[in-house]
C-alpha cells in the first residue's frame, strides 16, 4: 500500500515537471500562431502586431518595410528603411530585401546607401532579372551611362525575350546607336539577330544596315534573309535589297543559273516559292486553290495552278513578285496561260503597276473557257520616278448577274525583258 501511494505521487511530480517544462513551448507556439493570423490581415495594425508578437521573424520586417514604402494611405520611408534593417539584421541573404532597401534609400535621397544596397542584391542573385532592371533603373538615375547599359546587358543575357523592352528605353533617352551596338547587345548571333528584328519593325534603316554588315558572314537562318529583304524593299531600297537577295539565292540554290536575261525570278516555277523578297507572293482566299503542279506545265517540271470551286465571287492577285527596273525604259513583259472551263466573263490577266510610283497601270487581255497555252503581253515603259514595278496575275470581282467563277487554270514561263 505505501509502495502504491508512492508510485503514484512521483508519476505526479513526473507531469508537474513535464508541464512545467513545455508550458514555455505551448506559449511560443501560441504567439507565433497569432502572429500568423495578424500577418494575413496585410494591414498596418495586423503587421505591428505579428511582428511585436515575434520580433525576430524576418518576414513581417520585410513586409512592414514595403508596407510603409509603398502604401499609399501610409508611406513613410524613414520606417520602411528601419523595418528594412531590422529584416536584414536578422536574415541578411535576402536579395529582395537588399534591393527594396535601396529603393528605399533612393527615395530618400541616401545615394550612396542605395548603391551599397544594391550591390549586396546583385551579389547574392546575380542571375535575378528583376535585380538587373532594377540595377540599370537605379544606375539610369544617378547618371552612370556605363553602368546602366552593363545591367541591361546582363539583364539581355538572362531574359532575352524581353530584349525589346531595353531597346526602347535605350532608345528613348536618344543613346548613339554606335554606343548601344558596341556596349549594350551581346556578341552572339541570336541576341544580334533580336536586335535585328527590333530595328525592322521600329523602322531604323540607317542602324539595321550597320548592324548587317557586322554579321555579314555570321551563318543567317532563311528567315531572317526574307524579313530584312521585305524591310528594305518596303523602305524602297532597291538596290540595297538586290544585293541581300543575291547573297540569299546563291546560298539557297547555287547550281541555279539564269539562261535568259529575264529579271523575274523563278519565272517558271521551278523553285519553291518564298512568299517574300523578290520571289513570288502567293495568295489564296475563300473558293480558290493556288499550287505547284508537276502534271500541266509549259516547260520545265512544273507550274502554277489555280482553281477555282465555282462557288465564290473573288477579288484576287493570285501572284505577284516585285521587280527592279531603270525609269524611263521600256520592257515586254511575257507570260503562258492555260484554262480549263473558266467562267464568266472576268478570267485572269496579267498586271503591271508601280511600286514606288502610282502612274504606271497596264493590263494585259483578260482570259476565260478553254485554252491551250496562250501568251499573254504586255508592253511598257517605266515612268521616270518609278523604280520597281508590281507584276501581278490577277483575277478582278466581277459585277454582273453571272459572277461566280470556276474552273482551272495553269501559269508558265512569265519573263520580263528590257527593250
Amino acid at each position: 500500500m505505501v509502495m502504491r501511494i508512492k508510485n503514484d505521487r512521483s508519476h505526479l511530480l513526473f507531469l508537474l515537471a513535464a508541464l512545467i517544462f513545455c508550458l514555455p513551448l505551448l506559449l511560443l507556439a501560441f504567439r507565433l500562431l497569432l502572429g500568423e493570423i495578424s500577418f494575413r490581415r496585410m494591414d498596418e495594425k495586423g503587421l505591428l502586431s505579428a511582428a511585436s508578437l515575434d520580433s525576430r521573424n524576418a518576414t513581417y520586417q520585410y513586409a512592414l518595410g514595403r508596407f510603409y514604402q509603398y502604401s499609399s494611405d501610409a508611406s513613410d520611408i524613414d520606417k520602411a528603411i528601419r523595418h528594412y534593417r531590422n529584416s536584414l539584421r536578422q536574415s541578411p541573404l535576402q536579395a529582395g530585401c537588399w534591393l527594396d532597401l535601396s529603393k528605399a534609400y533612393l527615395t530618400a535621397g541616401l545615394t550612396k546607401e542605395a548603391e551599397a544596397a544594391l550591390e549586396r542584391a546583385i551579389g547574392l542573385n546575380p542571375k535575378n532579372p528583376a535585380v538587373m532592371w532594377e540595377a540599370g533603373i537605379f544606375y539610369l538615375m544617378s547618371g552612370s551611362m556605363d553602368m546602366a547599359v552593363k545591367a541591361f546587358k546582363k539583364f539581355i543575357l538572362i531574359k532575352p525575350e524581353m530584349q525589346d523592352d531595353i531597346y526602347d528605353l535605350l532608345y528613348k533617352l536618344k543613346l548613339k546607336p554606335h554606343y548601344i551596338l558596341s556596349n549594350l547587345i551581346p556578341e552572339s548571333y541570336p541576341y544580334y539577330r533580336g536586335y535585328l528584328l527590333y530595328l525592322i519593325s521600329t523602322e531604323r534603316i540607317t542602324e539595321s544596315n550597320n548592324l548587317w554588315k557586322r554579321i555579314e558572314f555570321l551563318p543567317k537562318e532563311d528567315e531572317l534573309f526574307l524579313r530584312y529583304t521585305d524591310f528594305l524593299i518596303s523602305r524602297h531600297l532597291y538596290n540595297e535589297a538586290g544585293d541581300v537577295w543575291k547573297v540569299f539565292t546563291d546560298k539557297k540554290n547555287k547550281k541555279v543559273r539564269e539562261d535568259r536575261p529575264s529579271l523575274i525570278w523563278n519565272g517558271s516555277f521551278e523553285l519553291d516559292i518564298e512568299n517574300s523578297g523578290f520571289d513570288w507572293r502567293v495568295s489564296e482566299t475563300k473558293g480558290v486553290d493556288v499550287f505547284l503542279d508537276r502534271d500541266i506545265h509549259l516547260s520545265g517540271n512544273r507550274s502554277l495552278g489555280v482553281s477555282f470551286d465555282g462557288k465564290e465571287n473573288p477579288d484576287i492577285t493570285i501572284a505577284s513578285q516585285v521587280v527592279k527596273v531603270v525609269p524611263g525604259t521600256k520592257y515586254l513583259l511575257r507570260g503562258y496561260i492555260k484554262t480549263s472551263s473558266i467562267t464568266t466573263t472576268n478570267g485572269l490577266f496579267l498586271l503591271v503597276e508601280g511600286h514606288d510610283c502610282k502612274s504606271l497601270y497596264k493590263k494585259s487581255e483578260v482570259v476565260t473557257g478553254t485554252n491551250l497555252w496562250r501568251e499573254l503581253s504586255i508592253e511598257f515603259k517605266a515612268p521616270p520616278a518609278c523604280n520597281a514595278i508590281f507584276v501581278n496575275m490577277r483575277r478582278e470581282r466581277s459585277y454582273k448577274l453571272d459572277s461566280i467563277i470556276g474552273g482551272i487554270t495553269w501559269i508558265d514561263e512569265i519573263s520580263l525583258i528590257q527593250r
